[in-house]
């Protein structure tokens, strides 16, 4: 797609000049006019860098008081939400133009890639083998780089509206002006709203979040989905027309299910996300059912209805007379609606018995058992329309029970997850608190293993005897509980997986087990065959359990009593990689290249076992955490590594990037799953002959940018003051925006305490993006020699083609310039020459590199409609960071001289994180 910079920058000057009349009539023009002073002065310190300009700013935003400053960072922040939302409607229109030109396509779209699927002779039998084992998870996770209050999201949804009116009207036509009204108002209380929570939100709040985009985007996007790739089998596969979908979409969540480092989620948390999930979605079936109920209005005194219709009324006659006590002859000759109603009553009693947690008997009489049960009931009314009126039985009706199929009762899976040493110290406290069984603390792996097996091998379900028990294991066990409870209250899709974090050890999967077994989630057979009701899934996070795959996996599945485990699971096992720490463990490079090779591993040691794996990928908004194009993320997965099914974690501010809008959201689906349908198919993903010499280059390149990352991160005395001090990360924890601490241990952040999601954020802020980039340069210059061999890889491996195109793009985000400028928060001349002097001298290896590697002379010449975008950020996010830094000397001056009194400092230092976030957008 082609971008006019000149007619989106149009669109953003309208809003922007709303946004201006905004806060000259709310806070006056002197605050509009210290706005423009910074605006155009460091627009102007782009076009025509000035040293003496340059300081001239910076002296007049230390003058400006900290209410002004909030003032300004806050009219920067909207506008970057402004233009976000410009582009992004933009990019839908454009998108919307080539699907009106039946020729015409976009990268990634349904009809794009069926279209390719032809041409690579891909026949409608294999076709209909590729989407019988497509299944794409996207799964929600609460990580906190979101800032933006869900007020503000709706606000924005709002305006969404109104600007793409605007934007397809006649200007000076009555309809034009009515939109330009309403966008104006509705900036207008964008301006006097607040865009930043003024509490840490809970649990409950994250949740909520979560759920917002159901409400917002996905309940309408999923059926179209669906409906899309039909339209373009019907076209493309014509011989598949009469094919039924399958549902090869659901969801995840880690969000009320994620403990890992956060106390506040607890086994009443899960319970709260569970029944809150189910409230969501059974709430919206009633609005489709009521919906339904309006447009099937065919009366049988006018056309045959099929005798199922009335048959199903007949079996639900209790219920049918309840629901109809008022008349019972209403809807009498409109069977359908009837029986519509008695359906929609049903929903209303399922969502009952849930929320009462089963105590509500009333409604546990009426209530669905499952799922099926409603999808019956409702292919029993398409079943007869279609005989009279296809298109009510193709419509909404079909779009109604896609969406059953797709969401069930439970919405979401959500996942459980738990570091791995959590469990093994529960383990340790039941082993202590039973005569028969040794000190688990003190045993070998190997014993472990032995035990645990030995354990979980004995029939019926195990019993505890005592009361002395640590919180921490009456907790877990109260988990277990919850879960087996709350999967036969809403069904048995209600919980995903079991995600064990900082997998490494075998025994870790059997003592997650064997706690199932206290609650019945997992049980023994008369046969001595092990099943559970959750998929047990190691998570390798850091390069050296990445490495040790091979160890670990094959410990596990040597296990008789585990391989007949899997035989009860599809012969599957689920493996997340873990993108985020692996990159701050190791640097990029390395980590790139260590997910790739646990991927060939995971591949060759399934083959070795015969078993199936499904691979859940835990990317990040940044590149640095695994961000980047979804699509061509996963289509260039290592040939035969994904075998049709993916799970890939939508993380903070992504969520809402891809999902605040119904047409993004269907965009941003497509492109996942085509990409996971290229990536299924050998046709597609077809192994270069030059790959074994393209791995070891890249392997090479691995170890010198490790090395290289490893040095300043790990071998630089001071490195972690120096970070805490030129980053605004010890100040993030103020931001609110996520119940989970920022910090594992209280005290200066170091590689093991900090989280991953923070070292990125904090970096990111003070435009350094050094763990997107650092060691890439010194990677690609230590192989120069064989720059023609890479220029090669680029053109012919996709892999190597994504990383370096993600790569660019997050180098491209770094300003030294403006890191140079946060560098003077650090205290230590000499620690702070001796570090910025390693950054510039890698920074400037990094820019020659990849310039030199795409033949080019500079960043992004090959992507100019994004090198334009980020040009124009540049000169709105300056200002915000030269005010940031005003802020944290003040902040910390404040500190310095413990006076608590005034507190007014937090206030627009809090907000120029939220703007920097918004305006750098994938920051964590």
């Amino acid at each position: 797609m082609t971008i006019n910079n000149d007619v989106l920058r149009e669109r953003i000057s309208l809003l922007g000049s709303f946004l201006g009349d905004a806060i000259s009539r709310q806070t006056g023009e002197e605050t509009l006019n210290t706005i423009e002073t910074l605006r155009k002065g460091f627009i102007q310190q782009r076009r025509a860098p000035n040293d003496t300009n340059k300081q001239q700013l910076i002296d007049f935003i230390a003058s400006l008081d900290n209410r002004t400053l909030k003032n300004v960072i806050r009219s920067f922040s909207i506008y970057f939400f402004l233009a976000n939302l410009s582009e992004e409607n933009y990019l839908r229109e454009q998108r919307h133009a080539l699907r009106m030109q039946s020729d015409q396509s976009w990268e990634g779209s349904f009809r794009r890639t069926l279209l390719e699927c032809r041409e690579r002779n891909i026949e409608p039998t294999q076709m209909q083998e590729l989407i019988e084992q497509l299944k794409f998870i996207p799964v929600f996770t609460a990580h906190p780089t979101e800032a933006r209050r869900r007020t503000t999201m709706n606000l924005l949804q709002s305006l969404f509206t109104h600007s793409d009116a605007l934007n397809n009207l006649a200007e000076g036509s009555f309809a034009y002006q009515q939109a330009k009204e309403k966008t104006a108002q509705t900036i207008d209380l964008l301006w006097s709203s607040d865009e930043v929570r003024t509490r840490k939100p809970l649990v409950y709040d994250e949740i909520n979040n979560g759920l917002h985009y159901f409400n917002a985007s996905l309940f309408n996007a999923i059926p179209k989905v669906y409906r899309n790739i039909k339209d373009a089998i019907v076209d493309i596969y014509p011989e598949l027309t009469d094919y039924p979908l399958p549902a090869f979409m659901s969801f995840g969540s880690w969000i009320g299910g994620d403990r890992d480092g956060n106390p506040f989620v607890t086994h009443d948390t899960t319970e709260m996300a569970v029944l809150m999930h189910a409230d969501t979605v059974l709430r919206h079936y009633q609005v489709l059912l009521k919906k339904l109920r309006r447009e099937l209005i065919h009366s049988d005194t006018i056309i045959n209805i099929a005798p199922d219709v009335y048959a199903r009324i007949k079996e639900y006659a209790n219920l049918d007379q309840k629901v109809f006590y008022y008349n019972p002859d209403d809807y009498n000759n409109e069977p359908y609606r009837r029986l519509l109603s008695i359906i929609l009553a049903k929903i209303k009693a399922t969502n009952r018995h849930i929320q009462s947690k089963g105590t509500d008997l009333d409604a546990a009489h009426d209530a669905y058992a499952n799922p099926q049960e409603l999808l019956e009931d409702l292919r029993i009314i398409r079943k007869s329309v279609n005989t009279h009126d296809k298109a009510h039985g193709e419509g909404l009706l079909l779009d109604t029970i896609r969406l059953v199929k797709t969401c069930g009762f439970h919405l979401a899976a959500l996942d459980i997850r738990q570091e791995s040493s959590y469990h093994s110290e529960v383990i340790a406290d039941i082993f202590a608190n039973a005569s028969n069984l040794p000190d688990y603390q003190t045993l070998g792996e190997t014993e472990r293993q032995e035990w645990l097996t030995r354990l979980l091998a004995k029939p019926g379900t195990p019993l505890i005897y005592t009361d002395n028990l640590t919180d921490k294991t009456r907790e877990q066990l109260a988990l277990m509980n919850s879960v087996a409870t709350l999967r036969k209250l809403v069904g048995q899709d209600t919980f995903g997986s079991y995600v064990i974090s900082m997998t490494n050890n075998a025994s870790q999967l059997l003592e997650v087990l064997l706690l199932m077994r206290f609650a019945g989630l997992c049980r023994v057979d008369d046969a001595g065959q092990l099943s559970a009701d959750l998929p047990v899934a190691p998570l390798f996070e850091t390069i050296e359990d990445l490495k040790n795959i091979d160890k670990i996996l094959p410990s596990v599945l040597d296990n008789p009593l585990y391989r007949g485990l899997l035989a009860h699971s599809d012969n599957t096992q689920e493996i997340m990689l873990g993108y985020s720490d692996s990159s701050k463990d190791g640097g990029i490079i390395t980590s790139a290249w260590q997910l790739y090779s646990a991927q060939q591993t995971i591949n060759r040691i399934a083959a070795e076992y015969g078993i199936k794996t499904r691979l859940f990928h835990g990317r990040g908004g940044s590149v640095s955490r695994g961000g980047g194009s979804t699509h061509n993320a996963i289509a260039a997965q290592p040939a035969g590594t994904l075998h049709g099914e993916i799970k890939v974690t939508e993380q903070g501010e992504v969520l809402y990037a891809k999902y605040a809008n119904t047409d993004t959201a269907v965009f941003e689906l497509t492109m996942g799953i085509t990409g996971t349908l290229k990536a299924c198919s050998t046709r597609f993903v077809v192994q270069p002959p030059e790959l074994p010499n393209y791995e070891a280059l890249f392997a090479r390149l691995a170890d010198a940018g490790e090395q290289s990352y490893r040095t300043l991160t790990d071998h630089t005395e001071g490195f972690y003051q120096f970070y805490s001090q030129v980053t605004p990360v010890q100040e993030i924890s103020l931001l609110n925006i996520g119940s989970r601490p920022a910090h594992r241990n209280k005290g200066l952040p170091s590689k093991t305490t900090l989280r991953a999601i923070p070292w990125v954020f904090g970096w990111s802020l003070a435009r350094f993006t050094l763990p997107a980039w650092y060691g890439v340069g010194s990677a690609l210059h230590s192989v120069k020699e064989d720059e023609a061999l890479m220029r090669e890889m680029n053109s012919c491996w996709p892999f190597f083609n994504v990383f370096i195109s993600n790569i660019e793009m997050a180098f491209t985000k770094s300003e030294m310039s403006i890191a140079q400028a946060y560098s003077q928060l650090c205290e230590d001349k000499g620690l702070r020459e001796k570090i910025m002097q390693a950054v510039i001298d890698e920074h400037h290896l990094t820019f020659s590199g990849l310039n030199s590697l795409l033949n080019q002379t500079s960043l992004l010449a090959h992507q100019q409609s994004l090198a334009a975008s980020l040009q124009w950020r540049n000169a709105y996010l300056d200002p915000i960071n030269y005010i940031q830094i005003e802020l944290l000397k003040r902040a910390r001056q404040k500190d310095a001289t413990d006076n608590d009194d005034d507190l007014a400092v937090e206030d627009p230092l809090i907000r120029s994180i939220n703007a920097l976030a918004a305006g750098l957008r994938n920051t964590g």
